[in-house]
């Protein structure tokens, strides 16, 4: 991994000087106290010491990440180790084996690891949502709290409601609870008197034999994801045989044909969300590239993290589905700005996220594709293109860099 990291590319393509994206593929790295970083910062690393002030979000994945700064946006992080002892005034979304958070949270807090911890220091004021092997919860939080565990240890001061399931649940004295005590636990909870409750306590009880099958809200994910990845092995199996069979000649159009057809459902499901892409890929060209490629590094070690854990199974197969529904649509958009460039080469009317457009571009992608030794490489840059500017034209990324209607692009 640390040589997976090592070999990041170090990409800083800014569009305006205020509405900047910064890309760092580092080993190790410690960002000062007297820093400002008026922007969103995406990292891939192996240790990172994050000391710095930063207004936007701060988005990656690394072995370790210790935030000791100041963030006036969110914190989307995927690690083995997560420590958070600075404040964040947006969100907290922490994806780790071990989570240590101590320090306010301006909005929501999510985590989702083997052993989370959440300190006296830490404010939450939204919601939190903790699911993990063990959680040893002694902050604060504004609203509700719910807790997914094995072992839960509940202390500090909930305004709203709390919602535990836990094989093992127990409150410290002095707790205080504004709203319910709504719990799952095979056995009634014992608690000090000191400990206040202003709601109502309800308490459904957990045969013991019942817990070996915790979590069950994620077996229709499960299910689903079977299937797919079932219909999948069978598609590529039957794929396989025919090229055996049939030779190339008839595997390569049954492929294009595929891609058409996707191609008509990601583009007619949502097509100003293709105009927006295309426009990424004319003002933003090297930006996508860059989030693309580090995305496609992040997402499967992502991934993998999440599937190390019990509990993060599902959600790792969920992100594996979701990253190859991304890359096919980001291929799509890709080869439909490669459509929208020749289109205009040769004056064909009509807008730039049209069908006519994709066609063009499949069949020019895939010509380039088929070419050896460097049509692995021309695969991999296009879907890393596509992929960057699928992101930078959701809504969110697409307002701040001021990308106009697809009218624009047309």
């Amino acid at each position: 991994m640390r040589r997976l990291f090592f070999f990041m590319i170090l990409l800083a393509v800014l569009a305006t000087q205020a509405q900047a994206t910064i890309f760092l593929g580092v080993e190790n790295i410690r960002f000062s106290p007297d820093t400002l970083y008026d922007d969103d910062i995406i990292i891939g690393g192996n240790h990172i010491r994050f000391e710095s002030k930063i207004t936007g979000d701060l988005i990656g994945g690394s072995q370790e990440l210790v935030f000791a700064g100041f963030s006036h946006g969110n914190i989307n992080w995927a690690s083995r180790w997560i420590t958070v002892n600075g404040p964040v005034e947006g969100s907290v979304r922490a994806f780790a084996q071990n989570i240590d958070i101590n320090a306010p949270v301006g909005r929501n807090l999510m985590a989702m690891g083997q052993a989370i911890i959440i300190g006296p220091a830490a404010n939450v004021a939204k919601d939190g949502l903790l699911t993990g092997g063990s959680v040893d919860f002694g902050g604060k939080v504004i609203g509700d709290l719910i807790i997914r565990a094995d072992v839960v240890t509940l202390a500090g001061a909930i305004d709203g409601n709390v919602d535990v399931e836990a094989n093992n649940f127990e409150i410290k004295p002095n707790t205080v609870i504004g709203g319910d005590l709504i719990y799952r636990t095979p056995d009634r909870v014992k608690f000090d008197n000191s400990v206040t409750i202003a709601g109502e306590i309800k308490w459904t009880e957990v045969q013991a034999e019942a817990k070996k099958s915790k979590y069950s809200a994620f077996k229709p994910i499960i299910v689903l994801l079977s299937l797919f990845l079932a219909f999948n092995v069978i598609y590529n199996v039957f794929i396989f045989i025919v090229a055996l069979l049939l030779g190339n000649q008839v595997m390569i159009p049954m492929m294009i044909l595929a891609l058409f057809a996707g191609g008509l459902v990601v583009i007619g499901f949502n097509r100003p969300m293709a105009e927006r892409a295309i426009l990424v890929l004319r003002k933003r060209f090297f930006v996508a590239l860059g989030l693309g490629i580090l995305i496609t590094i992040l997402f499967p070690i992502a991934a993998f993290l999440a599937l190390i854990t019990l509990i993060g199974i599902p959600i790792g197969l969920l992100m594996v589905l979701l990253f190859g529904i991304f890359c096919f649509a980001g291929a799509i958009y890709a080869a439909s700005f490669v459509g929208y460039l020749i289109g205009r080469l040769l004056k064909i009317k009509g807008p730039a996220a049209g069908f006519l457009n994709m066609i063009i571009g499949i069949l020019v992608v895939g010509g380039v594709i088929l070419i050896p030794s460097i049509g692995w490489l021309a695969a991999y840059l296009i879907s890393a293109i596509g992929l960057g500017a699928f992101v930078l034209s959701l809504e969110r990324f697409a307002a701040k860099s001021g990308l106009q209607t697809h009218a624009e692009v047309s």
